[in-house]
């Protein structure tokens, strides 16, 4: 589940840097290999839950994984979001510059949900801190092509359909990077016994 969301938020992205809608077709129907295995995998903490009565470490286990692929299935949402927006409103391609941050951008956010499935199979806290750390970076992304398509926006306001595509675009994939965080968080619950908190300021990862 974690690297079929990893690659439509990559695929996603290349539709749109190349207005390709056989790539964004590629990835709306991917979406639903997504939610079959969000489904399947819910279901199995469930049925666990109901049979095994867990406790303890296992309880936790149980509801952080439960978490997660939620987590995974909404980042999965965010991707298909960009791919549908191709379809419905291809807009005009980047300039060169514009087009790299916004695929440094994309990849970032992609190694960082690959991260976080890692971090939670090897149930290593030191990944999970990684994932973490990069939130700050993917933000500074999302920002720097924020206030780019804002000076944009004013000096050619006849292409605006480019520029406000390119902010969707961007927040889509700043979100699914607050999604890969989420995960991590799980897997620090799951490792170190530190509930996810509604701010993120390092202080409890240590």
């Amino acid at each position: 589940m974690g690297a079929l969301t990893a690659r439509n938020c990559t695929v996603a992205t290349e539709a749109y840097l190349t207005s390709d809608n056989g790539l964004a077709l590629e990835t709306v129907n991917r979406d639903l290999d997504i939610d079959t295995a969000f489904e399947d995998l819910r279901a199995g903490c469930f049925d666990v839950l109901l049979r095994f009565q867990p406790v303890a470490r296992d309880l936790r286990l149980v509801m952080g994984i439960e978490h997660a692929v939620g987590d995974l299935e909404r980042a999965g949402d965010h991707a298909k979001n960009i791919a549908r927006r191709v379809i419905s409103n291809p807009a005009p391609i980047l300039g060169k510059a514009d087009a790299a941050a916004i695929e440094s951008l994309s990849k970032i956010v992609s190694k960082a949900i690959e991260l976080s499935v890692t971090a939670l199979i090897d149930r290593s806290h030191t990944v999970a801190k990684q994932v973490i750390a990069a939130d700050t970076k993917i933000d500074a992304h999302n920002d720097a092509i924020f206030d780019a398509a804002m000076v944009a926006l004013k000096r050619h306001p006849a292409q605006a359909d480019r520029h406000v595509q390119r902010l969707f675009v961007s927040k889509a994939l700043e979100r699914v990077g607050d999604h890969a965080t989420n995960f991590a968080e799980e897997v620090l619950f799951l490792t170190r016994g530190v509930p996810p908190g509604a701010t993120r300021t390092g202080q409890d990862f240590s």
